[in-house]
């Protein structure tokens, strides 16, 4: 195995490892305020280590720790962690902080590594699910869910402006800011964002945004809490899905950690379409004071 510090041109060779919105960061590498490791075997990368640094303020942060497959317990995770650490209290850090997604599979391993170098237990904030529509048949369930004749969908690009003028005045009433269908709104597909009405008022929606070809983002959903019971939210949310399934295969959705009854849904009850699952997490570490050993 091989490790080096990277530069704009040598992190090239780990476009394959790093997330796509951080493959930005590759050509930025300055070895000053963003930094990065590769590791590689055989002239093959194997791993990576990306960070950014705010040296005025005394704080840095790991937005990338990979090891690809094949390569791990070997060792080279924490390495890569070592040079990272390194790095920071060259440039005199005092804050060192990881925050980024990994793979699910990767927690376990990230973890042990993370608290045997002194950092605070990572901490999931986030799930990420990319999800395949193809598999819906697997879901035999979807096949029973309707609504009632008082509950009708709609495509979101119908919205009367009377219908919206009373949605914005419901915000921090009946839903908070974070759930609602306004927010970003130049980036998301009216056409196979959904509705949901009952009795002509609307206490619904779900709103996608386009992210590739064939894949959306599931951006938001809400039903109003009093319509919540018998799966309303649920069905919503599955005949979204249904009505994209022929243009759009993919999806993606993210779930905050404490959303527990979402992330039993996604596990039991759409398990079959599932595809890859991410984590978002976030760690820190208290470098003023401390040395390793492995660079005396």
């Amino acid at each position: 195995m091989q490790l080096e510090e990277l530069t704009a041109s040598t992190a090239r060779a780990y476009k394959s490892l790093v997330h796509p919105k951080h493959l930005e960061w590759l050509d930025q590498i300055n070895s000053s305020s963003v930094w990065g490791f590769g590791a590689s075997n055989n002239n093959q990368p194997a791993g990576i280590v990306l960070g950014r640094s705010a040296v005025s303020e005394g704080q840095a942060k790991i937005i990338e720790l990979v090891v690809a497959e094949g390569h791990q317990r070997r060792g080279m995770g924490m390495k890569l962690l070592w040079h990272a650490e390194k790095k920071m209290r060259e440039q005199g850090i005092s804050d060192g902080q990881f925050a980024g997604f990994i793979k699910a599979q990767d927690f376990s391993w990230l973890s042990k590594i993370a608290i045997r170098e002194g950092w605070q237990l990572p901490k999931v904030k986030t799930y990420m699910y990319t999800l395949g529509s193809m598999r819906l048949g697997e879901c035999h369930w979807v096949e029973r869910l309707a609504l009632p004749e008082d509950f009708t969908l709609f495509p979101w690009k119908d919205l009367t402006p009377a219908e919206r003028l009373e949605i914005e005045k419901g915000e921090g009433q009946w839903y908070t800011s974070l759930l609602s269908p306004f927010f970003e709104e130049g980036k998301f597909d009216p056409d196979y964002s959904t509705g949901l009405r009952y009795q002509g008022k609307v206490i619904g929606w779900v709103i996608v945004q386009r992210m590739a070809g064939n894949l959306l983002l599931y951006k938001t959903m809400f039903v109003q809490e009093k319509y919540q019971k018998r799966a309303r939210g649920i069905t919503l949310l599955m005949k979204t899905i249904a009505q994209a399934q022929s243009a759009f295969p993919f999806g993606i959705c993210f779930i905050e950690h404490d959303n527990e009854p979402m992330l039993r849904f996604m596990e039991r009850r759409l398990g079959p379409t599932i595809l890859h699952r991410k984590l978002w997490i976030e760690t820190t570490k208290v470098l003023v004071g401390q040395y390793s050993d492995h660079f005396c």
